[in-house]
């Protein structure tokens, strides 16, 4: 069950759901939106939530999307822009209704088959579409909590693939450093992980080197921001290039990586 972050001022919250305003928006998208989407409605009209990361396979390769929001259903906001945004990223099938994403992926409702509709997974990039779900609810069970645990479960086991007697600072940067993708990711959690002994400014200066990497630039955002949110210790500069490389991008997931973050340290929010 989502459970959303009751974040003041939430851009993405949408005033209570109404019966009028639902069968409005309905009609104007030709379809009938599912029951289990329209429960979470009930509780909040979108807008952040909580457990951000959705475990994938995408092209054989195990992945985590990043789902800060999910749309809620508004007159003018939320799932009725879905037409309008999938089309400016290259989607023109009109029976896919996304409600989450942030450009280079989205999640969608898929009417493809017909009137109950499927979760599906739309990589704009390479312009591919999965089905990964058979309803709204398999995909909020799927979702697990920021706390950085779904890396943790990739993380290998003292004393097994970690090679004997080698330092934990020696192999997370021997995977940190590898041409590999998941090794480079595991890496970066291991150090995140062992924070309490490695300090983060060499961590966090690779990871701004992966930011316009379109493979490795979600782990790097959130890597980076749960460095800063949970108050380790990090040098100025980097802290700033940061945000500056945020602002560079100009994108939809780089303006909510931003508020996001600012929101926590400005309302001094503490994230364990």
């Amino acid at each position: 069950m989502i459970i959303w972050n009751d974040i003041p001022d939430d851009p993405n919250r949408l005033p209570a759901l109404t019966g009028d305003v639902l069968t409005e928006v309905e009609g104007r998208l030709g379809v009938k939106l599912p029951d289990d989407y329209l429960e979470a409605l009930r509780i909040q009209n979108g807008g952040y939530v909580e457990q951000r990361d959705l475990p994938i396979t995408w092209n054989g390769q195990d992945d985590i999307a990043l789902v800060d929001s999910i749309a809620g259903v508004g007159l003018n906001k939320g799932l009725i822009e879905s037409k309008a945004l999938l089309k400016e990223w290259g989607v023109e099938d009109e029976q896919l209704i996304a409600f989450a994403g942030d450009g280079h992926f989205f999640l969608a409702f898929d009417y493809r088959e017909g009137a109950t509709p499927k979760i599906a997974y739309i990589d704009t990039d390479t312009e591919e579409i999965d089905v990964l779900f058979d309803s709204f609810r398999q995909f909020t069970e799927a979702l697990t909590t920021v706390d950085m645990g779904v890396y943790e479960e990739m993380t290998p086991e003292s004393g097994t693939e970690m090679k004997q007697g080698e330092t934990l600072l020696n192999d997370a940067r021997r995977l940190l450093y590898s041409d590999h993708l998941e090794d480079k990711r595991i890496g970066a959690v291991i150090w995140f992980n062992s924070l309490d002994l490695l300090e983060a400014d060499e961590l966090v200066r690779e990871l701004l080197t992966w930011m316009d990497d379109k493979t490795l630039r979600e782990t790097a955002t959130s890597v980076i921001q749960e460095v800063i949110i949970r108050r380790k210790p990090l040098d100025q500069q980097l802290f700033e290039a940061f945000f500056e490389t945020l602002h560079r991008q100009d994108d939809a997931y780089s303006k909510q990586r931003y508020e996001e973050t600012m929101y926590i340290l400005d309302n001094d929010i503490r994230v364990e």
